[in-house]
């Protein structure tokens, strides 16, 4: 065997061995998970370039949602109120999510997120919370939104940007 292929051998061995280890037991572990969900949302007043107080107002479903310790949840609805200082090129919030799982539970989610502009204007939110009330009371929620700007000159305007709509997943940690 030649050096380099054994070097590549001993490394992916090492990187699947590492990642068959079972997990501690002071570990996060992941008690739902929705990979597909969609959202639309509108701001007030629009978005523009300069900072000014915003409100937002979504609401979305959640879908392919598995969950260990509740196998009966598929999906949810929800609705998010965001309120802070933000432009379309930055800003920092609060967020209030409510989620209706398919269950007939509920979990109210509160947190923050650091609003990022990518390249062709497509934002990218990492919502960071703690479930405050209802089912998976306790738990850190990490909630991924990808909002494709379809109106970038909206925000060269005094009305601003007024309307968003994308794709979110939902990830619940205990």
């Amino acid at each position: 065997m030649r050096p380099r292929s054994l070097i590549t051998a001993l490394v992916g061995g090492l990187l699947g061995a590492a990642l068959l280890s079972p997990v501690p037991a002071s570990a996060s572990a992941v008690d739902v998970n929705c990979a597909l969900g969609t959202q639309v949302g509108t701001y007030s007043p629009g978005m523009t370039l300069l900072p000014r107080h915003i409100d937002f107002h979504a609401t979305g479903t959640l879908g392919g949602c598995v969950s260990p310790s509740h196998p009966g949840i598929t999906g949810a609805t929800f609705t998010s109120l965001v309120s802070g200082t933000f432009s379309c090129l930055a800003g920092s919030t609060t967020n209030t999510s409510t989620y209706h799982w398919n269950t007939g539970h509920s979990s109210t989610v509160q947190g923050g997120f650091e609003v990022n502009l990518k390249p062709g204007g497509t934002t990218v939110l990492v919502l960071t919370g703690t479930v405050v009330d209802g089912l998976f009371r306790g738990a850190t929620v990490v909630q991924t939104k990808v909002l494709p700007a379809t109106d970038l000159t909206a925000c060269l305007t005094p009305q601003g940007l007024t309307s968003v709509s994308g794709t979110v997943t939902f990830t619940a940690l205990l």
